[in-house]
């Protein structure tokens, strides 16, 4: 049985389903995949469970055609800024006479750290070990095969809004897909965009999605630190649509075509025509306003990434920088005004690690979705191939799926 891992991003703009598979040199491939506008969705969470659940459908639907197999159960993004994490410690005796750790005992440590109290309207998403000791010796990073009496781990426990992250799971399984795992974004992004080295020396991911921006930072191969800022690439939208007047749709292609982080990059007198409220539905828009309207919104969002950075302590101790991902990473000047603004390294993280693929992934808007796959890889989550082809869902969900290839998803607005 070959091993298939599917993976759905349920982002703010965008629902892309991706299923992949390991080929005889182990190397991944993305042999299905699915994307449609969101619907439904509003800063990562779920406003509409009726407009999420088709368009879920629909991009599910996509990736099955495409791949010719049935997405019975897949790794899912979850983000949005009810998520939050809090450190917490485990400990556990390894025995009296000591003996070689093992995996069951890096788990019953976990299971300790997790041991928190917590609002009834809290649930934990990941308990992630960000460095284990064992008796004495501390900063261990894999103490499994260690000789040692008393084994501790430092955990960071992420939580989110129990209602949120059902209406999630609703929409997912109201598709016929089972839930492997539920994963954080920034988490999935990272196996997607940074290098064993960043990890290792100190690094902060930063996903500036369509609805939120995630921060994630690693010291010593783990996540020490995680959160998601309530501003991303839909404010950036509005901003355009607001101060040009003219419709979300037209600023957002105005935006893609012609936009511009650093003002000084457009000549003064450049100018395009695009579309605008009122009577005629056309107005001639000046290139370099559009880049300071840019400019504006880029700069607070490099503060918010600086004051969230600071706030986590670990300023000082990322010589890797920032990597930036996620769609509005790919605005040009956007990397050079945060390295400016930051004073330190930034790149635009890709997505790596697929060899080959249906559809083109080497955007940084693709990130999350790679991520997934990856996650699924290295923490052995993934659905199997049956002998003989795949089972075929349920009746009324092929109907179901048929019909909504038939049938236009709403507009966004």
């Amino acid at each position: 049985m070959s091993e298939l891992i599917s993976a759905i991003d349920v982002g703010t703009t965008k629902i892309c389903a991706l299923m992949g598979e390991l080929d005889e040199a182990n190397n991944l491939r993305v042999i299905g995949a699915g994307r449609v506008p969101a619907q439904g969705l509003r800063r990562g969470v779920v406003v509409n469970t009726t407009d999420a659940t088709a368009a879920i459908g629909q991009a599910v639907a996509e990736a099955e055609q495409s791949a010719d197999q049935v997405l019975s159960s897949a790794l899912v993004g979850i983000a949005g800024s009810h998520i939050n994490a809090i450190g917490s410690k485990g400990v556990v005796a390894v025995g009296r006479s000591g003996r070689a750790i093992n995996k069951e005992d890096t788990q019953r440590a976990l299971e300790q750290a997790r041991n928190i109290a917590l609002p009834h309207n809290r649930d934990i998403i990941h308990v992630v070990p960000r460095s284990y000791s064992v008796d004495d010796q501390k900063g261990i990073e894999n103490p499994v095969g260690m000789f040692g009496y008393r084994l501790e781990v430092d955990a960071s426990i992420i939580t989110g809004a129990s209602s949120s992250i059902t209406n999630l799971v609703n929409c997912v399984q109201a598709n016929g897909v089972e839930i492997d795992d539920l994963v954080l974004e920034p988490l999935a992004s990272a196996e997607a965009v940074l290098t064993c080295d960043e990890r290792q020396l100190g690094v902060a991911l930063v996903d500036i999605g369509g609805g939120t921006t995630d921060l994630a930072i690693y010291l010593d191969q783990a996540a020490w630190y995680t959160v998601v800022m309530d501003v991303g690439g839909d404010h950036f939208i509005r901003d355009v649509a607001t101060g040009l007047r003219m419709p979300y749709g037209k600023a957002e292609a105005l935006m893609k075509q012609f936009g511009q982080a650093l003002p000084d990059r457009v000549p003064a007198d450049a100018e395009v025509r695009s579309g605008a409220f009122g009577q005629d539905g056309q107005q001639t828009v000046n290139r370099r306003e559009l880049a300071n309207i840019l400019n504006a919104r880029a700069d607070e969002i490099t503060e918010l990434i600086m004051r969230e950075v600071k706030r986590s302590g670990y300023d000082s101790l990322l010589p890797a920088g920032i990597v930036l991902t996620g769609g509005m990473a790919q605005l040009p000047g956007l990397a050079e005004l945060s390295r400016e603004r930051l004073e330190m390294p930034v790149r635009i993280g890709r997505p790596d690690g697929v060899v080959s693929s249906v559809m083109d992934l080497s955007s940084p808007e693709y990130a999350t979705a790679v991520g997934l796959l990856l996650w699924g890889l290295r923490h052995g989550t993934g659905s199997k191939t049956r002998p003989g082809g795949p089972l075929p869902p349920p009746l009324h969900l092929r109907i179901i799926r048929w019909l909504r290839n038939l049938l236009p998803m709403p507009s966004s607005s």
